[in-house]
């Protein structure tokens, strides 16, 4: 996507982006640091397994915000981590008898994978931890002699008592919270509350070697650290799923905010979760769905399914939860069909592009907290609005006409949606056959299991496309009313 300046705006005006900080639980005007620029975080994944729905609406609602800004002419200076090392990713290594490397390599890949099936942007920068581990050290070392860090043998922690403002983020009190926190037996902190900048080594463990002692960083002093050499002391955007407010965002604020003595982020934004029948998705459940799954079983071609999947995650406002239901997805699937056939009739009909009400309307509803409820909403008002008259082989005045080749070609570049020829969707929709292939035991198994969630979750279709997947490599599954199906080789 090409930056514009700001006085180039495709649609003219433009509007000044307002968005619900979560800190101050109010809408507010984005106002940058640097006039015209924009520094946006988001917080990436911890690679040690394959990405999930979570992940995808995620990653899909602040790709919107990118897109949006750049659209209105900011120059977007956007950095999305990536966490290589983590209790998780250490875990994982000793269970399935890899190095770290090597399971970082292979999720890493996967994630990218998955970013590029979404049609997600990359962002300026995705610094990994590991690459950052000296100004961790010295942002650990600024604490530690600030009095906000303190030392217990090779580990360093947070002193959360001496940062007043604890809890302001998560709108929680600190007294609740010190009250509801317990202290393992393995650990020795001043206060129940005091989170981990360093953790000493361990064996087995990575180490580095640090002044206060060789170890390795605790998750928050790595999104700090990695933020605050890459976008500044202060950033204008802050960003990540509702689940990272705390304690990771809570932490992230006072550690940085004690470092240097300024506002560490203008404006908080945080995503809400994805559903499942009104659950929340999580691996404790075991109703997690994986992006790659949806993509690999979907009976339509993938750039089909990378504007259904999208539109269905950005069809609730972004801090509302979606629920992924068989009804939610055929609702979205039965709404871009028909504005696809909309699109058909429209560009058959020759003219210029030229934003208007229609299109000003639409910019002005996503630069008020990304209000994509609405933004669907006026797409299938011209719809309507225009249909009768095409369908007929009549001519509706050329102003809305033009105005609806601009407001098409605005949810193509902001929403990532309605970018495709509309002969690629319409003859794209049907069944697609999947090709023969090989699959290991172990993706046998997990097919199996997707399967079973699919069934369980009552998303019919998702089950079906698995069933006749596992069929075509070759395995036929036979149900079992006591427990999970037999799988025979055919």
């Amino acid at each position: 996507m090409n930056i514009k300046n700001q006085d180039e705006s495709p649609v003219g005006f433009p509007p000044v982006p307002v968005f619900k900080n979560t800190l101050t639980q109010k809408t507010e005007a984005l106002l940058p640091h640097t006039p015209g620029m924009v520094t946006m975080y988001v917080c990436g994944v911890t690679v040690y397994d394959d990405c999930h729905l979570g992940h995808a609406r995620s990653q899909t609602v602040f790709d919107l915000l990118h897109r949006l800004l750049a659209y209105l002419g900011y120059r977007v200076r956007y950095v999305r981590n990536i966490t290589d090392i983590d209790d998780k990713i250490i875990r994982k290594a000793q269970e399935t008898g890899r190095t770290i490397s090597e399971i970082t390599s292979i999720y890493i890949e996967s994630f990218h994978r998955d970013m590029h099936r979404l049609g997600v942007l990359s962002p300026e920068k995705e610094p990994r931890a590991t690459e950052y581990l000296d100004p961790m050290i010295r942002l650990v070392g600024t604490l530690l002699e600030k009095g906000y860090a303190y030392r217990k043998g090779n580990d360093v922690y947070f002193r959360v008592r001496k940062y007043p403002r604890y809890g302001e983020l998560s709108h929680q009190r600190i007294d609740e919270l010190r009250s509801g926190a317990r202290v393992a037996a393995d650990e020795d902190k001043e206060d129940p509350l005091d989170f981990a900048l360093w953790k000493g080594s361990k064996p087995g463990e990575p180490s580095y070697p640090a002044f206060f002692g060789d170890g390795r960083p605790g998750w928050h002093i790595e999104c700090s650290a990695m933020s605050l050499t890459e976008l500044g002391e202060t950033i204008d955007i802050h960003g990540g799923g509702m689940d990272l407010m705390f304690p990771h965002h809570e932490n992230e604020r006072a550690q940085s905010e004690s470092a240097t003595g300024k506002r560490f982020v203008g404006i908080w934004v945080h995503n809400g979760f994805v559903t499942l029948n009104e659950e929340k998705m999580s691996k404790s459940l075991g109703n997690i769905f994986r992006i790659r799954t949806f993509f690999e079983t979907s009976p339509f071609p993938e750039e089909v399914t990378r504007e259904w999947l999208r539109t269905f995650l950005l069809s609730t406002h972004y801090a509302s939860p979606v629920d992924l239901t068989e009804d939610n997805l055929a609702h979205t699937k039965n709404g871009l069909d028909s504005l696809y056939l909309f699109k058909s009739l429209l560009e058959a009909r020759k003219g210029e592009s030229l934003a208007g009400p229609m299109t000003r309307e639409f910019i002005s509803a996503l630069a008020r907290d990304m209000d994509t409820p609405v933004a669907f909403r006026l797409l299938h008002q011209t719809k309507n609005l225009l249909n009768p008259a095409l369908s007929a082989g009549d001519t509706p005045p050329d102003f809305q006409l033009a105005d609806a080749r601009a407001l098409f070609a605005a949810a193509g570049q902001i929403l990532g949606v309605l970018t495709l020829p509309p002969s690629s969707w319409i003859y794209g929709k049907g069944d697609q056959p999947f090709r023969e292939e090989t699959l290991a035991p172990d993706e046998v198994d997990r097919l199996v299991m997707e399967r079973e969630k699919a069934r369980r979750e009552k998303i019919f279709s998702l089950a079906d496309t698995i069933r006749e997947r596992l069929k075509k490599a070759g395995f036929l599954l036979e149900d079992n009313p006591g427990g999970l199906p037999r799988i025979r080789k055919i």
